[in-house]
């Protein structure tokens, strides 16, 4: 089934004032978070607690276990507000090809680690120094795609969805990269130029989620290259060095190559296979009919 961008707009027509209200794009970013704050509230509290108190392995074994099943609810916390509120079928999150979409983009994301690890290794900049565990790479897997896939909800399918509706995908393609941006300031090793980076960056996220029109494709980009790039690789991920990695490297080299303490997403040759791929997938949207008018177009 195509997904076009139409779909994933709402379908109540209200007639009062307070009806308007509701489903004003903007107000509905409130109403989601309404939906899903109860229970984020009690995971990061005692949930959380709890498994954190628990030791090795059973700690290991509960962190897996409730990262599928808090995306499990999380999705069908989204699917409970979008049929009541939205009174529309999800089909942002429909299950069909979502393996392969999900599939596709972590190959995205591996070629172009990869493609980076290759070249500083070919020039003398990437040296393993060490390895750990398999182990770590599992414990990558869960973290990192949780992680992402909290991203991207909130990123495609809470922000970029609703603004969409109201100002159109150029302008909403703008605005969300941004946000994206900015909110990465507080990160370690974040500046002006690495703002800048994620701000670009975010094209190719953008990007996926216009042209599939669900979430799986862009969660795959983003999920494997946190992956990749931190939890197998051990560059930084958006400046933060905290976690485990399966590789230990010796990175050197010049910053505008390696992106420095930050990672590679402040690389210019990593920003500029980026922002190709992300105009690659935008073009494809584009001849697909995904790109929406804003609303006082429409």
């Amino acid at each position: 089934m195509n997904i076009t961008y139409d779909m994933l707009f709402s379908e109540v027509k209200p007639q009062s004032v307070g009806g308007k209200i509701v489903q004003f794009p903007i107000f509905r970013i409130l109403i989601i978070v309404i939906f899903m704050a109860p229970y984020l509230l009690v995971h990061n509290t005692i949930i959380m607690d709890a498994i954190l108190a628990a030791a090795e392995p059973v700690r290991s074994g509960l962190r897996y276990i409730d990262a599928v099943i808090s995306i499990f609810i999380i999705l069908l916390l989204y699917n409970f507000y979008v049929r009541y509120i939205e009174k529309r079928k999800a089909h942002e999150i429909s299950t069909k090809n979502c393996i392969q979409e999900l599939g596709a983009g972590i190959l995205v994301s591996l070629f172009l680690v990869g493609f980076m690890v290759a070249l500083l290794a070919i020039l003398g900049f990437y040296r393993v120094v060490g390895m750990d565990s398999i182990k770590v790479i599992v414990d990558g897997i869960f973290l990192f795609g949780i992680g992402a896939f909290i991203q991207e909800l909130g990123f495609r399918l809470v922000l970029f969805r609703l603004l969409e509706e109201l100002l159109g995908s150029w302008i909403t393609l703008a605005v969300v990269a941004l946000i994206f941006g900015i909110v990465h300031l507080g990160n370690p090793n974040a500046t002006a130029m690495t703002t800048a980076s994620l701000v670009l960056g975010d094209v190719m996220l953008a990007a996926a989620f216009i042209y599939t029109r669900r979430l799986w494709l862009v969660w795959g980009i983003h999920f494997g290259w946190n992956l990749f790039q931190d939890g197998i690789f051990g560059m930084p991920n958006s400046g933060i060095t905290d976690f485990a990695s399966w590789i230990h490297p010796e990175i050197s080299g010049p910053v505008w190559l390696t992106g420095g303490s930050f990672g590679i997403e402040a690389s210019y040759i990593a920003l500029f296979l980026s922002v190709l791929v992300g105009i690659f997938i935008l073009r494809l949207a584009v001849k697909k009919g995904q790109i929406a008018l804003p609303l006082w177009s429409r």
